[in-house]
């Protein structure tokens, strides 16, 4: 897995609380993670501590790289054994083995159908719908569904949602 480095770099956010750049970043990708095991049929009750760990980490007063340090993970509420050494995966490497190998409970999807969470107003479900039931698992396939004009038949993609996706491809042109 290839290394990426964290930064332990605070900043102030709008109420004048002072925040850690990498905390917002290991709390984005407890997201990722979140969505990713959401669209490869993980158990949602399970996945659902991912985002609520996320958003707390994500204002935790403490650099999480620093307690990683310190060995002191474990002091963050919600976090078991399993979640530390996930984190500490995700710290150290910008993944998980829970995201490139799955484990007992679900396959993992393949990566690039995580570009599908990007677009605006579509979650973790919509883009398991469009991966699971279609077929469809990045950008490029869903850029090939809206020009033979099969999205408007997916569930949870009305004309709202098309006009959303044909904005964000345009933009990222």
């Amino acid at each position: 897995m290839p290394k990426k480095t964290l930064k332990p770099v605070t900043y102030t956010d709008h109420k004048g609380r002072l925040r850690w750049h990498c905390n917002d970043e290991l709390g984005e990708k407890l997201k990722q993670l979140y969505n990713f095991l959401i669209i490869g049929n993980y158990e949602e009750s399970h996945a659902a501590r991912y985002p609520r760990l996320a958003h707390s980490i994500s204002r935790h007063p403490e650099s999480v790289l620093q307690m990683k340090k310190e060995d002191r993970l474990r002091e963050l509420a919600g976090v078991s054994e399993t979640i530390s050494t996930i984190i500490s995966e995700l710290l150290e490497t910008g993944t998980c083995k829970k995201m490139e190998e799955g484990d007992e409970f679900f396959d993992p999807p393949p990566k690039s159908v995580l570009e599908l969470t990007k677009i605006p107003r579509l979650g973790a479900k919509t883009a398991r719908t469009i991966y699971q039931d279609h077929g469809i698992e990045s950008l490029k396939g869903l850029e090939q569904a809206l020009a033979e004009g099969s999205l408007g038949h997916i569930k949870g993609i009305g004309k709202g949602m098309v006009a959303t996706i044909e904005k964000h491809l345009a933009s990222i042109k």
